[in-house]
């Protein structure tokens, strides 16, 4: 199949196919070609062909939120100038154009979280695909009317890429790419530099990772108490007894020594315990179509994590909720991606175990206030967390 059958399939297949995680690249840039031509076949461009202006359009898909797929038609237009041989005082210019028809793979820094938080991504892209290259151009000779003959050179070639780049997401469905990237024609032996920017586009939201709720954490059962009963023996007359801790009972009868001060103790000297419960909630509000975290609600997270610290049972359920603006399915990854983004921070700044926290995400089914108004809307944007535990403390006195 032609690569421009090949373009034009992606054009009408790229609305069929929306669904999360698709996406669509318009890229433009610029296009240094031949840069180590040493091919005897195509000398006669010269050692630099096509270096002008590139324009491609990619089809990909987000596997996971640390690697992508994509294919990409890409084509170079241009005229280069070439002395003509054999023919004094004139100069001849080729035509120029190849195109270009690859499948790339690209990976970028979210393989350490594997979630879209943060806006700057680098990503490394390897590639291979085919390219055909075509010129005409005046060349060598004349024709029986004085005319320089036509020279033409066509060529198709199996290439691969290589290239560096870097995503700037300005939301959760457009993110600016630039990137630098090399292309070596394998039958040719040469290398093609280019360098590209464009706006990607993700077509019905980013394709998020299944993250399976981990089973609620059951307490350990409170060890049973060991009563140890006292030997009785009549002692001889001694000294009245002491209180060395100080904690109300006599050393002589004093199970737990070296009590601490201010300690509640039973009748045998021994720390009496009580269990503290906690139940505490957070509520973090969004803008709109944003799962980023405003800095103003760091602090309230960094309680949570402090709590969670103190109580080392503690476990925390994260709801994410959205408003009734846009499509169903767009706001059901919305509200879960902001309820993954509270607990991704819990557990990469605030060092809290991911095990002891769970999330979901219910899009505008559970409204505090009416989506009739900006200010109601306002207020649905938003993750509802609840913590709950206890833990077992000494008694003051």
């Amino acid at each position: 199949m032609k690569v421009k059958h090949i373009a034009l399939a992606m054009l009408v297949a790229a609305p069929m196919v929306a669904n999360a995680g698709v996406t669509v690249t318009p890229l433009f840039g610029y296009h240094e070609g031949a840069l180590t031509n040493k091919d005897n076949q195509m000398n006669a461009l010269g050692d630099n062909l096509g270096r002008g202006g590139y324009s491609a359009l990619s089809l990909g898909y987000e596997v996971t939120p640390s690697m992508g797929v994509e294919i990409e038609y890409g084509q170079a237009n241009d005229t280069v100038k070439h002395p003509v041989a054999n023919v004094s005082n004139t100069s001849g210019r080729w035509d120029y154009r190849e195109q270009m028809m690859t499948g790339n793979i690209y990976v970028t820094s979210d393989m350490m979280t594997n979630d879209y938080a943060g806006a700057f991504k680098p990503y490394v892209l390897v590639g291979a695909g085919q390219s055909k290259i075509s010129s005409k151009s005046p060349f060598g000779t004349t024709n029986t009317n004085g005319t320089a003959a036509v020279k033409q050179i066509s060529s198709t070639d199996t290439i691969a890429n290589i290239g560096l780049g870097s995503f700037f997401r300005m939301n959760d469905a457009l993110a600016l790419r630039t990137e630098l990237r090399a292309v070596h024609n394998f039958d040719h032996n040469w290398w093609e530099g280019m360098a590209l920017a464009g706006l990607q586009v993700v077509l019905g939201g980013h394709n998020m990772p299944y993250v399976p709720a981990p089973a609620p954490v059951e307490p350990p059962p409170a060890p049973e108490p060991v009563i140890v009963q006292p030997v009785v023996v009549t002692p001889p007359p001694a000294p009245a007894p002491i209180d060395s801790d100080g904690d109300g009972v006599t050393d002589d009868i004093d199970q737990c020594p070296n009590t601490p001060r201010g300690v509640a103790v039973d009748a045998r000297g021994c720390p009496q315990q009580i269990t503290e419960d906690l139940k505490m909630e957070l509520r973090v509000f969004f803008d709109i179509n944003k799962s980023k975290i405003k800095a103003q609600y760091k602090p309230e997270i960094a309680k949570v994590a402090d709590k969670l610290r103190e109580y080392p049972n503690a476990v925390a359920h994260i709801e994410g909720h959205t408003d009734n603006t846009g499509p169903r399915r767009l706001n059901e990854r919305l509200s879960l991606a902001r309820a993954n983004a509270v607990k991704s921070m819990l557990a990469s700044e605030f060092s809290v175990d991911p095990s002891r926290i769970t999330t979901q995400g219910f899009a505008w089914d559970r409204p505090i206030a009416s989506n009739k108004t900006k200010e109601g809307r306002a207020m649905n944007r938003r993750v509802y967390a609840i913590i709950n535990g206890s833990r077992t403390v000494p008694q003051t006195r």
